[in-house]
C-alpha cells in the first residue's frame, strides 16, 4: 500500500493558494477538493450538465514525492519547503481564444512572483459543454 498523504496534503494546499489566481483571470473554478469522485460517478453526464461552463482545476503532486524526498510523514511541512514541480491543470468548457496565452503566462508569472509556486507544468484543456475534448485545443508551459 502506497501512502500518499504528503502529495494528497500538498494537493489541497496548492490548489487553495493558486484558486486565485486562476479566478482573477478566468473567474469561478471548482477544485479537485469540490468535484471529489463524481466524475467517476454514473451520473457523471447529468452532472457535467449542471456543471455546466464552471471551469476546473487540478492541481497533481507525485504520489510518491514524500518518498521521493524522503519526507518524515510525522512532521509538518510544505510544498514551498522543496523543489517540486507540480501539474496543474485548468478545464475550461468553451473554445480557445486569442488571449488565452496571455491569461495563462500572467497566471504562471504571478505564482512564481509571489513564491506561490517556483516550477511547474501548466496545462490548459478545452472541452465542449457536454464534456469531450475539443481536438487540437489545448495549451501547455513548464516554468
Amino acid at each position: 500500500m502506497e501512502d500518499t498523504f504528503k502529495s494528497d496534503k500538498w494537493q489541497d494546499d496548492a490548489e487553495k493558494e493558486i484558486r486565485p489566481y486562476v479566478e482573477k483571470e478566468l473567474g469561478e473554478v471548482l477544485i479537485s477538493k469540490e468535484m471529489g469522485d463524481i466524475a467517476e460517478s454514473d451520473e457523471w453526464k447529468e452532472i457535467q450538465e449542471e456543471i455546466g461552463d464552471h471551469h476546473q482545476l487540478l492541481l497533481v503532486f507525485d504520489d510518491e514525492i514524500g518518498k521521493e524526498l524522503k519526507i518524515d510523514p510525522n512532521k509538518p511541512s510544505s510544498y514551498k519547503d522543496y523543489e517540486v514541480s507540480p501539474t496543474i491543470r485548468i478545464t475550461l468548457s468553451r473554445k480557445k481564444q486569442d488571449a488565452d496565452e496571455d491569461r495563462f503566462t500572467e497566471i504562471i508569472n504571478a505564482l512564481k512572483k509571489d513564491g506561490v509556486l517556483k516550477h511547474g507544468n501548466m496545462i490548459v484543456e478545452y472541452i465542449s459543454t457536454n464534456g469531450v475534448p475539443l481536438k487540437d485545443e489545448e495549451w501547455s508551459k513548464s516554468f
